[in-house]
């Protein structure tokens, strides 16, 4: 489904980083002539009027910054399970989400935007800041061994075709033969799909120095990247909440670069029509 069809979801609580969504949002919007529909969960019922009234005050200041007219959904629920059934709803392409990172008890807890994104099927972009000029053209692409990682390819593409995407393939380093062979597998598999799809790309072995998730941050950092493209993994539990999931730490990294995250799906791999 071509984009023009689609809308693009931004959770909003009327925070600095929900701005910074909608500035994400609204921008890449623009770029593929798609809509923006804004999200706030209230969590009662008898909160959803105020917040729709306090929404169209945020509709008329876009209006007026941007010159983009975005739609507003105000429903009871919950982040966990809430933004997933809306975004289904309206055939979401993907939702903007803002993020302070992990503060405070979500140090312990484990971060709740891993865990909203850990229960939805629709790729998450997290950004911790407005756009940057180069908004999703440039892409820090790490591979690792897991077998889950070659889905996001198909996110590699999208990209590419509707935001002219430069991807920059950064793998993973490992001593362990069994995990380089998976890592070498990956990268094959990978540079096939990116061949084949007449993508411009580079690749750049890791060095093995750091944990490969600090790594993966400082590569983007150092290609001065608009978003890195990860996949999360299958099954997340207390203990990767608690001493961090590697996607938790690229999420939630110090330098706020933008991180869009894909969501492993079942099956055949299989891409946009």
């Amino acid at each position: 489904m071509e984009a023009s069809e689609k809308t693009i979801l931004v959770t909003w609580d009327f925070s600095n980083v929900a701005e910074y969504a909608l500035q994400n949002a609204v921008k890449a919007a623009k770029s593929i002539n798609s809509k923006v529909t804004i999200l706030h969960i209230a969590a009662k019922e008898k909160e959803i009027e105020d917040a729709e009234r306090r929404l169209q005050v945020v509709v008329e200041d876009t209006q007026k910054k941007y010159n983009f007219t975005p739609e507003v959904i105000v429903k009871e629920g919950t982040i966990f399970s809430t933004i997933s059934e809306v975004a289904n709803e309206v055939n979401a392409l993907f939702v903007v989400m803002g993020t302070h990172g992990i503060k405070g008890m979500q140090k312990i807890t484990g971060s709740w935007a891993l865990k909203v994104i850990a229960g939805t099927k629709i790729p998450f972009l997290v950004v911790q800041k407005p756009p940057k000029d180069n908004q999703l053209s440039v892409i820090a692409y790490p591979v690792d061994y897991k077998k889950e990682d070659k889905q996001k390819s198909v996110w590699a593409v999208y990209l590419h075709k509707y935001f002219n995407s430069k991807i920059h393939m950064y793998v993973e380093k490992s001593d362990d033969p069994n995990l380089a062979k998976q890592i070498h597998n990956n990268v094959v598999f990978t540079r096939n799909i990116f061949d084949n799809q007449g993508i411009e790309y580079d690749l750049v072995e890791a060095s093995g120095d750091k944990e490969f998730s600090q790594e993966v941050v400082d590569f983007a950092e150092k290609i001065d990247a608009s978003a890195i493209l990860i996949t999360t993994s299958k099954k997340l539990d207390m203990t990767d909440y608690m001493f961090g999931a590697t996607e938790q730490q690229v999420i939630a990294n110090k330098e706020g670069i933008s991180v869009m995250c894909v969501n492993p799906k079942e099956g055949k791999l299989v891409g946009f029509n």
